[in-house]
């Protein structure tokens, strides 16, 4: 078996897509700057990719069958690029019981199962060479309002500009936090988190809008008016270059780190 015809039957070409270039460009990068072990490199990159989809993983108002197809998809990309998680592991199994259970998928999806299970409990080959990057590219426009989740607590940002070729959105956060995803309302006339650009950055692989992850939802569109008093000034750079995943560690840094 390989991954890509576990991934095909789970007809979920979106939640796949996003999670493989994710994978893709962050271990591209996590590789670049070798850590001492592979298990080390592991808590690297499963670290902050758990944190991300856990905000669809753990929401309210995902269907039970998304979740259990994102599990099994989460699992089988982190195998594909060398790497294992025990609780992402089991959790898909029982996600591939649960799928069946509730007649979700394919026959031929429920004929190859007990292959599947096999297949992702095995333990797979680490890389030994970088995975090609994707070409950086977003769907967000100048003026959307974003909400941006982290272990639950919700982040506004503005979309300042979309560089050349729709790489990338530079955003700006707004100052303070929020138990919900906030409203326009409670964003007006809000300034920024930091002064100076200090909460502007450009953020490769911000991509997609709806957000298969569900860490990024729209609150407007086309909205004139940023967060005052974050314009850049002399001396200053005009925004940090990062990408969506190492984004929520600069987001403990700005806002704290959420408690647990």
């Amino acid at each position: 078996m390989k991954h890509q015809q576990v991934l095909d039957k789970l007809a979920a070409r979106g939640h796949v897509q996003a999670l493989d270039e994710e994978l893709a460009r962050w271990v591209n990068w996590r590789m670049s700057t070798p850590p001492p072990t592979h298990e080390e490199l592991t808590r690297q990159v499963t670290g902050p990719v758990l944190t991300r989809w856990r905000c669809l993983l753990d929401c309210d108002d995902a269907r039970p069958a998304t979740k259990n197809v994102v599990w099994v998809a989460l699992a089988t990309v982190l195998h594909k690029y060398g790497f294992q998680d025990a609780d992402v592991t089991a959790r898909a199994i029982r996600a591939v019981d649960e799928l069946n259970r509730d007649v979700v998928l394919s026959d031929a999806f429920e004929r190859q199962s007990e292959d599947i299970k096999r297949f992702l409990s095995a333990a797979p080959s680490p890389l030994t060479r970088k995975p090609s990057v994707p070409r950086s590219l977003t769907f967000l426009r100048a003026g959307d309002v974003l909400s941006i989740e982290v272990s639950g607590r919700f982040h506004a940002a503005y979309v300042w500009k979309v560089t050349d070729l729709n790489e990338a959105p530079v955003i700006e956060f707004y100052e303070g936090t929020f138990s919900q995803p906030p409203t326009m309302a409670e964003l007006a006339g809000r300034g920024a988190a930091r002064p100076a650009a200090q909460a502007r950055f450009r953020v490769t692989g911000l991509t997609y809008l709806p957000d298969p992850a569900h860490q990024v939802r729209a609150v407007a569109a086309a909205h004139a008016d940023g967060p005052r008093g974050g314009e850049p000034v002399p001396g200053q750079g005009l925004y940090e270059v990062t990408d969506v995943m190492t984004l929520q560690r600069r987001m403990a840094d700005l806002f704290g780190p959420v408690a647990v």
